[in-house]
């Protein structure tokens, strides 16, 4: 067809000597000539015979040959004439193939220009500012929005360099975006500026359109919330500190309430008056409580609560949880035992957050618990990790308490809740302890979870992933063959020691009663089974420390079967008494596993000697030194009160009291005297000099002389961790949280200071 391109396939050729349409134009103008040519000549001829016939009779035979060739000829010829027409018809003339280019590249044209015209449109209706720049910065276009952005007409600024836009290295072969505070008609206004690289045909960097979004009211928006955001943290500074200051004024006093009424009830006081001391005692404890529920609330809110990990065995922190709860539950008469699987390794924990979970988890099932008691059960649980770098570990906190109805599970975690919202609950409380634990749990990555229904305890769980700290050990006794009779009531504590001598090997059978305890040790002994050793809990052992309920036992298991008694704290007795009532061994509620294994193996090792609580001897009061080798101890306290506290401990101890009333006297006792003191208890926030700065100076002093570090304790009622931080810092020895008891106190001595004050006596280092 005219006009048109016959592409062929792939691998085939046209051969123009076998394709008429491929024939040449030479070809085609031969064709032509003879197509003329040809009939005419058989016109000639014919008409030549004809002339010949008439006159040559002899020679018509041979024109008549030639004629009729001729007219074959022509025929031929003109068969082909109307094909030929009728393909000349058809081929354009050149003419009309520049005609028809002609067209397509008008349509192109207009295409292109209904194209630009249509983009222009678009960007002149977005609103945004277009500017078009050459490779030397020469504007070469601007939108309307431009002009009515910047007040300049295209004719102001086509083939200028206008100094708009962020200032950086031209050709950047990338789009660059940036933020840029420009003057225009309607003033200071911001721009998202965007600088789009535009390439030439060659492919190099040449010309550059920039587009500038107006985004002043979305810099304004931001610029309103760090506005509000520095507001916030201000107030939340503000709020941290007063907080801080509070609890430090109230730490101050409580210090001096706590202590002194706790010294009181150590004087010999009547009943009526222990009663009166001992209502002073939990008025305080109460309040710090609140206090500390309020800077640790404080602290949650403001971001600032940071984790410090380090490595805990968890059964030392559940047991030290459960003795520091256990008179409060005692008090109750309730029961208080914890439960920890001896195969859970040492992990890296935050040590204090958890416990100040555990302790309000605890603490709340004592307070809600007429009967029964509360339980601390510590287990391995699915880990995320492999199980040697991580682990698992499962709390869960158990009462038999008055239960929560399952409307009142969410709402008692909320901030100031109570489980009751009469006027007339029983039980106080600023509300703040479960919102403050779930905080804390969350934050190390787990969640509480409670079930419980109402009049039928609650227990409270959660599950921690925590880091491996060492390889778990346990180098206690094994009981395996142990026949063991356990005397206790019914109750958690009971369950707790059973289990824990079974997993140790040793077979218990555990009664509530004498009596029926006595039957079955008689039916032992007469089946030839004995028990080896008797537990008794002196709840169900009776009057006179035991002895009848032990007489009955001995008589049905033998003289010579061992028995051990379980007592309260407030009931330890001296092992003549124990001996007297026919015990021989003691143990401390709550039993302490390894205690309770250690016994158990040793009374049946050595029956002869009264066996005592080990870990109950360690912490029991340390005994005063012997006279002469009490310490000098130095005391820096600007408040008299707690002076007074801290100097009756200390001489009731036997140690010999210095005392300054600010840090400046502190460093010029020590820098007076020719040997150091044996320990110093230092105040953080005293006049003229702090504790901190006479600190620094002592050890400096020290340095000096070549004296071997004294021990200072710091007494400070600021207990944010950074204060911690800071007295470690400056060169304290330990730091000791006010109020302070005076059993905390000895124990903080104790703890840093050998026994007989050897550190009086330390002179210059050679």
């Amino acid at each position: 067809m005219a006009g048109q391109t016959v592409q062929l396939p792939a691998g085939v050729t046209h051969d123009r000597r076998k394709d008429p349409e491929r024939r040449s134009p030479q070809r085609d103008e031969g064709h032509d000539f003879l197509a003329g040519l040809l009939p005419t000549t058989a016109v000639v001829l014919l008409l030549s015979l004809l002339a010949v016939a008439l006159v040559r009779p002899q020679a018509t035979a041979v024109w008549l040959a030639i004629a009729v060739i001729a007219s074959v000829a022509a025929g031929w010829v003109a068969a082909l004439q109307p094909r030929d027409r009728s393909r000349a018809a058809a081929a354009p003339s050149a003419a009309e193939k520049l005609q028809r280019e002609n067209e397509r590249l008008a349509d192109l044209a207009w295409e292109l220009r209904e194209s630009e015209e249509r983009y222009r449109s678009l960007i002149d209706a977005v609103g945004d500012v277009v500017i078009g720049r050459d490779a030397d910065g020469r504007v070469t276009f601007v939108n309307p929005a431009f002009t009515t952005a910047f007040g300049l007409a295209p004719g102001d600024v086509l083939g200028r360099v206008l100094p708009l836009g962020p200032r950086r290295p031209r050709q950047q072969p990338e789009p660059v975006a940036e933020d840029v505070r420009l003057e225009t008609q309607a003033g200071p206004r911001w721009f998202s500026w965007v600088d789009i690289p535009v390439r030439d045909e060659r492919g190099a960097l040449g010309a550059t359109y920039a587009v500038a979004r107006d985004i002043t009211a979305r810099k304004q928006s931001e610029h309103a919330l760090d506005e509000a955001r520095q507001r916030a943290e201000a107030a939340s500074d503000a709020k941290s500190r007063l907080l801080a200051t509070v609890s430090h004024e109230f730490r101050t006093p409580l210090n001096g309430i706590l202590g002194l009424s706790a010294l009181l009830n150590e004087s010999g006081l009547t009943a009526d008056q222990q009663t009166y001391a001992r209502a002073i005692q939990s008025s305080g404890e109460a309040l710090l409580s609140l206090v500390d529920d309020m800077l640790d609330y404080s602290s949650i809110e403001a971001g600032r609560l940071d984790l410090r990990p380090e490595p805990c065995d968890l059964a030392t922190l559940a047991q030290g949880i459960a003795e520091l709860l256990a008179a409060r539950a005692h008090e109750r008469h309730l029961d208080l035992a914890v439960d920890v699987d001896p195969h859970l390794p040492p992990v890296a924990v935050d040590a204090g957050r958890l416990r100040q979970i555990l302790i309000n988890l605890v603490g709340n099932g004592i307070k809600f618990t007429d009967e029964g008691g509360v339980s601390l059960a510590v287990a391995p649980a699915l880990s995320a990790g492999d199980g040697k770098d991580r682990v698992g570990v499962r709390f869960a906190v158990a009462d038999t308490g008055t239960g929560l109805a399952p409307d009142d599970i969410e709402r008692l975690f909320g901030e100031f809740e109570q489980s009751d919202k009469t006027r007339h609950r029983r039980h106080g409380g600023a509300g703040l302890g479960l919102a403050i634990s779930r905080r804390l749990v969350r934050t190390m990555g787990g969640d509480i979870e409670v079930s419980a229904e109402a009049g039928g305890g609650a227990c409270f769980t959660f599950t921690l992933d925590l880091p491996v700290a060492g390889d778990a050990t346990d180098n206690l006794p094994r009981l395996d063959g142990t026949r063991l009779m356990l005397v206790a009531p019914d109750r958690a504590e009971a369950a707790v020691v059973r289990r824990q001598l079974e997993r140790a090997g040793a077979d218990v059978r555990a009664e509530s009663a004498v009596a029926a305890a006595a039957g079955l040790t008689g039916a032992a002994v007469a089946a030839g089974q004995p028990y080896h050793a008797v537990l008794v809990d002196s709840r169900v052992a009776g009057g006179g420390g035991g002895g009848a309920a032990l007489t009955r036992l001995r008589e049905a298991a033998g003289e010579r079967t061992p028995a051990i008694v379980i007592l309260r704290p407030r009931e330890r007795r001296a092992p003549e008494v124990l001996r007297q009532a026919g015990f021989d061994a003691y143990l401390v509620r709550p039993v302490r596993r390894a205690s309770l294994l250690r016994i158990v193996d040793g009374i049946m090792r050595s029956p002869e000697d009264i066996l005592r609580d080990p870990v109950d001897d360690a912490q029991a009061e340390p005994a005063a030194p012997a006279p002469g080798e009490g310490l000098e101890v130095l005391i820096a306290e600007d408040n008299e009160v707690n002076a007074l506290l801290t100097r009756a401990v200390m001489e009731r101890l036997g140690h010999t009291v210095a005392e300054v009333r600010d840090g400046a006297a502190a460093v010029a006792a020590v820098g007076g005297r020719e040997r150091p003191f044996g320990a110093i208890l230092m105040d953080l926030h005293m006049p003229e000099l702090d504790g901190l700065d006479a600190t620094r100076a002592i050890r400096a002093m020290e340095a000096e002389r070549g004296w071997l570090p004294t021990p200072i304790l710091a007494l400070t009622a600021d207990v944010l961790p950074a204060t911690r931080k800071t007295a470690e810092a400056a060169g304290i020895t330990a730091v000791l949280a006010k109020p302070m008891t005076p059993d905390s106190l000895r124990r903080a001595l104790a703890a840093l200071v050998p026994q007989g004050g050897g550190l009086a006596d330390s002179g210059p280092v050679h």
